[in-house]
């Protein structure tokens, strides 16, 4: 059996980011700066819940 890795565009889309802003990074970093950008960003819905449920 074959685990399919995901691709830098797929992890970009699941940290938030839309795909014209992929796009756009894509043309000047190669594929492992990319990989890492989406690893060290931050998904800011589930910041937004974390806050919710602290400041109840």
């Amino acid at each position: 059996m074959r685990i399919r890795r995901i691709t830098a565009k797929e992890a970009w889309r699941l940290m938030g980011f839309s795909d014209d802003d992929y796009e756009k990074v894509s043309k000047v970093c190669p594929e492992t700066s990319l990989y890492h950008q989406a690893g060290n960003s931050i998904v800011v819905n589930v910041i937004q819940g974390i806050l919710k449920n602290i400041l109840k």
